[in-house]
């Protein structure tokens, strides 16, 4: 079958479909011929379900402010575990956003926001 025979073999069916339709519509009269109808089209017409992209963190880099260091403790809060220290100066990235106080570093790290600040003269980055 060529192109332009099942191009006509659709417009064919494209038609009967069409009157069948006028035809159900006339026979079953008004609101009852919209409800025929309707379900056919909206067969045809369905949008494709599209899954939204994860939103981007940002991460930020940050140093110690305190003479003393900066405890990093495994969860966001000082009855966590000390898993680590930070000197004072030292540099390190994390996520921007904090949660009462505590800054997410990575699995089971977090600092304090007290003892820290950002370093602005190195751009934020997203992940």
């Amino acid at each position: 079958m060529t192109v332009k025979s099942f191009d006509r073999v659709r417009a064919i069916g494209f038609r009967t479909v069409a009157a069948s339709a006028l035809t159900a519509a006339a026979v079953l009269g008004g609101t009852a011929a919209a409800q025929a109808t309707a379900p056919a089209k909206a067969a045809t017409a369905a949008p494709a379900t599209v899954k939204a992209p994860a939103a981007a963190v940002k991460y930020c880099k940050y140093k110690v402010t305190t003479q003393a260091g900066v405890n990093v403790r495994s969860g966001p809060g000082t009855n966590y575990s000390i898993v680590g220290t930070y000197a004072y100066g030292q540099t390190f990235w994390a996520k921007a956003a904090s949660v009462n106080g505590w800054r997410y570093i990575s699995s089971a790290r977090y600092v304090t926001t007290q003892h820290t600040a950002q370093v602005t003269s190195t751009p934020c980055q997203y992940s």
